[in-house]
Formats: structure tokens, C-alpha cells, sequence
């Protein structure tokens, strides 16, 4: 990035929106798997019950992150330092 200011202010929102994306892989592989095995029915439907309210309730936070990451740095800078100091 040329800006050394958008990739800060945009930092902790990736790493959310990069957290959750990870999280919702593994969810789906973990689905995946229950599905294959045959030791336990009730552990593959609460699996698959948990990542249907990960990916209904939990995912869509990445909308916020995205839209926070797109809106770059100039409202965050835009506060004076002086103002924190009280």
C-alpha cells in the first residue's frame, strides 16, 4: 500500500473480517467431516446446527468489517490528538 495510514487504520478490521472468514472454513469443514462419520449422528446435526448459526448470526459481521475497511483512513485521522489528552 502507499499509504502506510489506510493499511493502519484498516488493520483491526481485516484481521476480524479475516478471523471470522477463517472461522466460517472450518466450520464448513467440520460439517463436512461429521458427515462422513458413522460414530455419531448427534454430534454431526449439533454440528451442523452450530455452523448454521455461525454462517447466519456470526458471518455476516464481516459486512461491518468490510465496509469499515472501505471507508478508509480520513475519518479516523480526521480527530485531533489534542482532544484525548483531557
Amino acid at each position: 500500500m502507499a499509504n502506510a495510514d489506510e493499511v493502519g487504520a484498516a488493520s483491526v478490521d481485516y484481521l476480524f473480517y479475516s478471523g471470522y472468514v477463517a472461522l466460517a472454513y472450518w466450520w464448513a469443514r467440520a460439517v463436512v467431516a461429521a458427515s462422513t462419520d458413522t460414530q455419531s449422528n448427534d454430534l454431526g446435526t449439533s454440528k451442523r446446527e452450530t455452523a448454521r448459526f455461525y454462517f447466519a448470526r456470526i458471518l455476516p459481521r464481516t459486512l461491518a468489517h468490510a465496509a469499515a475497511i472501505r471507508s478508509g483512513a480520513s475519518s479516523l485521522l480526521a480527530l485531533d490528538a489534542a482532544l484525548f489528552d483531557s
